[in-house]
């Protein structure tokens, strides 16, 4: 129940139960205003001892409504009425209290503040229509106010101003208002992902190989591996927000392409109404592994573009990956007094222009590389329904986001493509001959050794770990001899081997 006051005359408060008591002198006052009915009760005198009235309670207040009371006066009747002529409040900068008597927590003593509790504070913002819900996708609290005007990019430390005012309006003690808030909002999440999702039912239409056909792959590119590997990574996406807990995924949607081509704005384009677009997909974000904000900015998204993946490659790439599979994430939000554990709700794409820009030997299949020669950003494809449509097999249970074996083998044989360059390799290549890999009487080396026989007088430690890696690609899994991680390394025939035969040899060529 909430009451609004006039401070015409010193205000006579209700007692917490279904009656109102007047005395004689209430005509003077004019000063108590109710958002409630009263039945009319006939009294035969004006009396000096409280008059009981009983009170209908109505189940929810009107929103700016203001309600006017008349006094018991010459013994005729009493009536408390909504006045008809009042407009809601156009900025809560005019708030009044809200009448002491109706929050649910009262003081010990009747001249004491209101307690600042978690349920007078939810009643609080009950009777000024002040909403505080949870974001599960960008892990805060989202405040809705009424006629609530000002910029988007403070929107939520004036809101909390806003409430920390109304506080002190009604003698609330503000210092752990802001906590209970947040114990408030989170009785109240809220996911827009599902709710953009769900917000139709799916009509039936088949939009998936349209969405395909946005992207012009490279000559030579499977168009059939296209399909795949981008229909799979949008079901990750229903994936993602649609599960509580425990989701994972692994594959990272990697346009690889020329510049200017539009790889950001068909990213963008996944979500096209511009204020949940803005909400839910982050365009050329700066991944790093090792950077808390750059973190909390990522898993604070539904879809994530890593922007110019190449650059993201100069960090820990093993950080990195590790990071991009983990199926929760914990941080610690600004002002925030203890870390938290977010369940993964993110999956992520990226943007590269140069062709060769896989650097990691040990291997790729997290990039779903698709190499791109034309985008159609402008499709005009109703996105709500391409995910209604995925979501449908996500509920049946039967969904997958990954590749299988095959799959995977297919895709690595690409990426091959897509390789940098690399000095080490090429020198390994030199001295490897791959066809006598197996056979007996080879002799062990270590990964130092071996660069060290292709000419690297002193090797260091990055070097032998990238040595080491393609090493195991070309040659499997290395043996421990005497404590020592070696390789069967199958060398070409040493040049010498052929001088004999230069003597039989004849300038031309002849023997």
């Amino acid at each position: 129940m909430c009451l609004w006051s006039r401070r015409i005359s010193p205000t006579r408060y209700l007692n917490p139960r279904d009656t109102s008591r007047g005395s004689s002198n209430c005509r003077h006052d004019g000063g108590l205003f109710m958002s409630l009915e009263v039945t009319k009760t006939h009294t035969s005198e004006v009396s000096t001892s409280p008059v009981i009235v009983p009170l209908t309670l109505p189940p929810k207040e009107p929103n700016g409504v203001d309600v006017s009371g008349q006094s018991v006066a010459h013994g005729e009747s009493t009536q408390l009425d909504m006045a008809t002529d009042t407009k809601p409040l156009v900025s809560l900068e005019e708030a009044q209290p809200v009448e002491r008597i109706s929050f649910p927590h009262q003081p010990l003593q009747p001249k004491s503040p209101i307690p600042a509790t978690i349920q007078n504070v939810r009643h609080m913002l009950q009777c000024y229509g002040v909403v505080a819900r949870y974001n599960v996708i960008k892990k805060k609290t989202h405040i809705t106010l009424p006629c609530g005007r000002g910029t988007t990019e403070n929107a939520d430390s004036v809101a909390m101003t806003h409430i920390i005012n109304l506080a002190t309006i009604n003698g609330l003690s503000v210092g752990q208002v802001p906590s209970y808030v947040e114990v408030i909002s989170d009785g109240a999440a809220f996911n827009p992902v599902a709710d953009w999702i769900n917000s139709k039912p799916w009509d039936g239409q088949d939009r998936l190989p349209s969405v395909c056909d946005t992207l012009t792959v490279r000559e030579g590119f499977p168009t059939s591996l296209r399909d795949l590997l981008l229909t799979r990574w949008l079901m990750s996406a229903v994936a993602a927000g649609l599960t509580n807990h425990g989701f994972r995924t692994r594959g990272v949607l990697t346009l690889q392409g020329p510049q200017s081509i539009g790889k950001t704005t068909w990213v963008l384009s996944l979500v096209p109404d511009p204020l949940l677009r803005d909400m839910l997909v982050k365009g050329d974000h700066h991944l790093d592994g090792n950077n808390k904000d750059s973190i909390l900015t990522a898993v604070s998204h539904w879809i994530v573009e890593i922007g110019e993946l190449d650059s993201s490659f100069k960090k820990d790439v093993a950080r990195l990956k590790g990071f991009l599979t983990n199926v929760q994430d914990k941080l610690r939000r600004p002002y925030a007094r203890v870390d938290a554990e977010y369940a993964r709700r993110t999956v992520f794409c990226a943007t590269v222009n140069e062709s060769n820009f896989l650097v990691d030997g040990t291997g790729n299949s997290r990039w779903w590389t698709v190499p791109v020669t034309a985008i159609n950003t402008r499709h005009g494809i109703d996105m709500q329904q391409v995910f209604a449509q995925l979501a449908v097999d996500f509920q049946k249970g039967d969904a997958c986001w990954w590749l299988d074996e095959h799959e995977e083998a297919l895709l690595e044989l690409h990426n091959k493509d897509h390789r940098n360059v690399s000095a080490i390799r090429e020198a390994l290549m030199e001295i490897l001959d791959l066809r006598l890999k197996g056979q007996p009487g080879q002799e062990a080396m270590t990964a130092s050794q071996v660069l060290k026989l292709a000419e690297y007088e002193k090797p260091s430690t990055p070097q032998c770990r990238e040595c080491g890696s393609i090493l195991r690609e070309l040659l499997g899994e290395p043996k421990r001899i005497k404590g020592d991680i070696v390789w069967r390394i199958p060398r070409k025939t040493a040049p010498t081997s052929l001088a004999p035969l230069k003597s039989h040899i004849d300038p031309d060529g002849e023997y």
